[in-house]
């Protein structure tokens, strides 16, 4: 049995505790930053961070589809028109896309915790006042402040997990964090099927206001990332950071030995700026995510938005089978996500995002050959395509953040997810015209050709990182 000191600390914890205030003391470098993020095994505040910051992921997936849920009923109370109905799913893009650039430059300039807080603030706040919305442009102007931090929330938070995790098992780590997101797409569509009928479209919006809690406890629970201070000269935080995620490690910590390697590694990359996201070193990698997220954009908001619409105005189902038939392509998008996180680390990133997305490609043509079929068919073929962007979807969450160094990396995201909401304006109004027209089978054709393109793309521009330090992907 271990002894206890007169703090009651076992003598085991007071070892350890030793020896990181030894390590925190010695001369502090950006390479010995990285070297003890790299030895640190999984602990109890990495898992804090993942729950906490999962939240604010969940309610951003949760908040994304709460439209789909709600729209049958918003198009019977204000008679909406065809164009009208186009322009209320693309509405909140237009403010993604603002805050996909505007939080990653608030996390670049006073930190990715800060920028997470503050855009789970903007989503809750903004999410209960869509609930008392009297007119349609006034829920349509909440829409697009809401998408401020719903589109800058994702690139943030996935720029900070991957920050804080070392490069082995990074992949399943991130994933594990990430697959809150389609979680928040499934119950905002079960929820949303039990509750809408019942207690009315308002309750989705009350529910999505719950972020508005992260706003108010986030800075104080979990450490800045400390791979930013250090990148941002702020060695000693950047120390007392790593120091709190070494704290809430089980047993003693390996020595750091490495740590003039990653010293020399850090000078040999110097600081980017913005626009080198699109210069001649990150050019290939930023055209492969570009068509990476404008296909996730392109399916999630031009498919799986309309699809209680579809089921309803198309095939005639009732109100409560189109959403049950909606949750279900939720399902699978879990169940591709999980074995996602579970592989990503053995196969790597660019084989789980190629495959994923031809067999998107195959089930999205499928669904335009089979469309005059039941609705059940069709809602089938849907439902398998949700479910394998899923794959691809929650995979450009831990490949994006690898493709660029420290100091544009939220940058890059962001610019990633901008693509990503550029898709989601223009994708409901293709599909709005081509079903009013009467070619539902040419939508599906057309969305399946996107993900076809995507895979390509990645395939012949993107690079492999799994297994890889982050300072080691730096072009």
């Amino acid at each position: 049995m271990s002894t206890l000191g007169s703090n009651g600390m076992s003598t085991l914890d007071n070892v350890m505790a030793d020896r990181s205030r030894a390590e925190a003391a010695a001369p502090p470098t950006l390479g010995s930053i990285i070297a003890r993020l790299e030895r640190m095994p999984r602990n109890a505040m990495q898992v804090r961070a993942r729950i906490l910051i999962g939240l604010a992921t969940f309610f951003d997936g949760f908040d994304v589809i709460a439209i789909a849920t709600t729209l049958p009923l918003l198009i019977h109370k204000w008679s909406l028109t065809p164009w009208e109905i186009g322009f209320i799913i693309g509405s909140g893009s237009i403010g993604q896309l603002i805050g996909a650039f505007l939080f990653p430059w608030l996390a670049g300039r006073y930190g990715r915790v800060r920028a997470i807080a503050w855009s789970s603030g903007v989503i809750g706040v903004t999410s209960i006042a869509c609930g008392f919305a009297p007119t349609l442009a006034v829920f349509i102007t909440l829409r697009v402040i809401q998408g401020l931090g719903l589109g800058g929330e994702l690139p943030v938070a996935a720029t900070y997990i991957n920050e804080i995790s070392r490069a082995h098992g990074r992949g399943r780590f991130v994933l594990l964090y990430e697959i809150v997101f389609p979680v928040g797409l499934l119950a905002s569509n079960a929820l949303g099927a039990w509750i809408v009928p019942i207690l009315g479209w308002q309750t989705m919006y009350f529910i999505g206001g719950m972020p508005l809690i992260l706003f108010f406890v986030l800075r104080r629970l979990v450490p800045e990332s400390p791979r930013w201070l250090a990148q941002q000269g702020r060695i000693s935080e950047a120390g007392d950071a790593v120091l709190t995620f070494e704290r809430s490690a089980k047993g003693p910590l390996e020595p750091v030995t490495n740590v003039a390697e990653f010293d020399e590694m850090a000078k040999r990359h110097p600081k980017r700026r913005m626009r080198d996201v699109f210069g001649p070193l990150y050019l290939k990698r930023s055209l492969a995510v570009a068509m990476l997220w404008i296909t996730c954009g392109f399916i999630q908001y031009g498919l799986s938005t309309w699809l209680p619409t579809i089921y309803r105005n198309v095939y005639h189902a009732s109100l409560q089978t189109s959403l049950n038939l909606a949750a279900l392509a939720s399902v699978l998008g879990v169940l591709g996500s999980l074995a996602c996180a579970l592989l990503v680390d053995k196969v790597g990133r660019k084989p789980i995002i190629n495959v994923s997305f031809v067999l998107c490609a195959l089930s999205l043509a499928l669904a335009g050959v089979l469309h005059a079929s039941s609705v059940y068919v069709v809602a089938t073929c849907c439902a398998f395509s949700l479910g394998w962007l899923a794959c691809g979807f929650i995979t450009a969450y831990v490949y994006t953040p690898e493709l660029y160094p420290t100091s544009i990396r939220a940058w890059g995201c962001g610019v990633g997810g901008a693509w990503l909401k550029l898709a989601a304006i223009f994708a409901p109004t293709i599909v709005s015209k081509t079903m009013i027209g009467g070619h539902l089978d040419i939508a599906f054709y057309i969305l399946g050709a996107v993900p076809l393109l995507a895979a390509i793309a990645v395939h012949f521009l993107g690079i492999e990182t799994k297994g890889k330090v982050l300072e080691q992907l730096e072009a």
